[in-house]
């Protein structure tokens, strides 16, 4: 029997990679084991009876030297153990570990399987964040957020920011070192052509090439354990998810923004400013990516077609007092952002140039043509809010010299009350 491991972030894609590997008739990858923790585990204990016994000397407070091939050798009895009783039951060859620990162990685990494949999984990391996010809204208590997230429990995007950048840093570290049998595996190339990422890992794992598991992924009973929540409710590889993390704010500081696009230079994905701008399906050349969204001016000018009708005085009246204000149009993928004037009649008439909001007007950041999309009954109003695609970037003067009367005046939540019940008034 061989050994291979998966070396990946939380909700980068590892279950959806599992059930392919799962599915070859010579490979056996089960839920999270968390093997690799266990193997640290006895690592440090054969470690240290070692020195109990004066078989070796202790370090006096220094770092422990790398463990010696004795206690590497006693510690994978017990795993090794684990390892052939899956592998015996499936029938395979090789067993390949997938638990998100590995990244905390990659030292032990290179050291004690020298010649195990180790397959690094990335994903781009908007999309993480936001899948983070999503499969976090009763709390943060899995998949190793908690630590990063109570660091900066006023802003969920940073804590899980630092959750990426921690996981890659110490990803790429030891892929630089790793001399062994190694694979670095995009989560978005994979959706897009499973076929090909399977090839390279096939090769790799010296098993015959087989693109049938694709049709067989979710099909096959793979086990039950921990790892991706929703696979089970789906039936095909899709790229449906890719690019989603535009839609996240933008609350990261300067310092995580630079310490990420050095860690995506790294990893050949482009930067996050581009990222923000467009779509990630076409940055990145996929073969199935979407068509480039349109302009931003175009469109704007849509948009105020869309918002050209009169709409009746009483709503008008009922909304003044969260008028004028600004949209913005961004995350288009090319061409400048644009921008459209609703004046204090509901009148809207697109805005020329990048210039900057006039003082107390609100300014209301939509992505792409969520607005038409909305209008066309194709998203709601309240999922673009919730889900980031509609949001006011900044409070308007009269909030910002707090005049204390909660729940009257241009807060955000009048502004986009006001902002809805136009749309609805021209649909």
């Amino acid at each position: 029997m061989r050994q291979a491991f998966v070396v990946t972030p939380a909700r980068s894609g590892s279950t959806l990679l599992r059930y392919l590997l799962d599915g070859h008739q010579e490979i056996v990858s089960p839920p999270e084991t968390n093997l690799s923790a266990l193997l640290q585990h006895l690592v440090e204990i054969w470690g240290q009876t070692d020195i109990a016994l004066g078989v070796t000397e202790p370090t006096a407070g220094a770092a422990p030297p790398p463990p010696s091939d004795a206690v590497c050798r006693r510690a994978r009895k017990a795993v090794d153990e684990i390892m052939v009783a899956f592998a015996k039951a499936a029938g395979a060859s090789v067993y390949c570990d997938k638990s998100l620990t590995t990244i905390d162990h990659l030292a032990t685990v290179g050291r004690c399987y020298p010649q195990a494949p180790l397959i690094f999984l990335y994903r781009y990391p908007l999309d993480m964040i936001a899948s983070g996010m999503e499969a976090s809204r009763w709390g943060f208590n899995a998949f190793g957020f908690a630590p990063y997230v109570s660091a900066t429990p006023g802003n969920f995007v940073a804590g899980l920011a630092n959750y990426w950048i921690d996981r890659v840093s110490k990803m790429l570290e030891f892929e630089r070192t790793f001399e062994g049998p190694q694979a670095r595996i995009y989560y978005e190339l994979l959706c897009d052509d499973p076929g090909e990422a399977l090839t390279l890992l096939f090769d790799l794992l010296e098993v015959e090439d087989d693109k049938s598991v694709i049709e067989r992924a979710f099909a096959n009973d793979h086990g039950r354990g921990p790892g991706d929540y929703k696979i089970d409710y789906t039936g095909a590889i899709s790229i449906d998810s890719i690019g989603r993390g535009s839609a996240l704010p933008e609350h990261l500081a300067p310092q995580q923004i630079k310490r990420i696009d050095e860690l995506l230079a790294e990893l050949d994905y482009p930067d996050l400013a581009a990222a923000w701008r467009g779509d990630l399906s076409s940055l990145l050349g996929m073969k199935h990516a979407r068509a480039p969204a349109a302009d931003g001016r175009e469109i704007a000018r849509s948009i105020a077609e869309l918002l050209s009708g009169q709409p009746p005085r009483e709503l008008v009246e009922a909304y003044r007092h969260a008028l004028p204000l600004e949209l913005v149009v961004t995350r288009t993928g090319r061409g400048e952002p644009g921008r459209v004037l609703i004046d204090a009649d509901a009148g809207a008439a697109v805005l020329n140039g990048g210039g900057r909001t006039e003082s107390g007007r609100p300014r209301v950041r939509c992505a792409g043509d969520v607005l038409l999309r909305i209008a066309a009954g194709q998203v709601k109003f309240g999922n673009a809010v919730r889900d980031g695609e509609i949001r006011v970037e900044r409070a308007t003067a009269d909030d910002e010299a707090g005049s204390g009367r909660e729940g009257i005046g241009r807060g955000p939540q009048e502004v986009l009350a006001a902002l809805a019940a136009l749309i609805r008034a021209q649909t």
